[in-house]
């Protein structure tokens, strides 16, 4: 039992110094070469693009919700119960997916919602750099 917590513990930890962005929001960007840093942006454009395409198609699938729930309504006043039973057991289908894709985006873009912190961060830092390198 004491084993499976400490490896908990050190996973935890390896996948949190794993994470470029969530170490430089908590120890700066200044012990990144300038290259990782541009590298790093452009990952963040990337990241941020298709987070904001997730969240676009979660947001889709909630609105297919109320759809759903009004055509079983219809369906069960006209007497179709197949279709009823058929639309509420997609509807159970649809919320699952809804919360499994939200706990992946939860996961998955953890840092993201601080992501324009991140992005002056290291742009502080590379303006920076420009100005150590014109000084010399």
């Amino acid at each position: 039992m004491a084993n499976r917590f400490w490896n908990r513990q050190i996973n935890r930890l390896e996948r949190a110094g794993n994470d470029d962005f969530l170490l430089i929001l908590t120890g700066g960007a200044a012990a990144y070469a300038t290259h990782e840093l541009h590298h790093l942006l452009r990952r963040l454009r990337i990241e941020s693009m298709r987070l904001r395409e997730l969240r676009r198609t979660i947001f889709r699938l909630g609105v297919c919700i109320p759809a759903m729930l009004f055509a079983a309504c219809a369906a069960g006043l006209l007497g179709w119960h197949p279709l009823v039973y058929g639309t509420l057991a997609a509807l159970a289908f649809l919320a699952v997916v809804l919360i499994s894709a939200t706990v992946y985006v939860r996961g998955r873009f953890s840092c993201h919602d601080r992501s324009k912190r991140l992005r002056c961060i290291i742009q502080q830092e590379l303006e920076r750099r420009r100005k150590d390198v014109g000084a010399l």
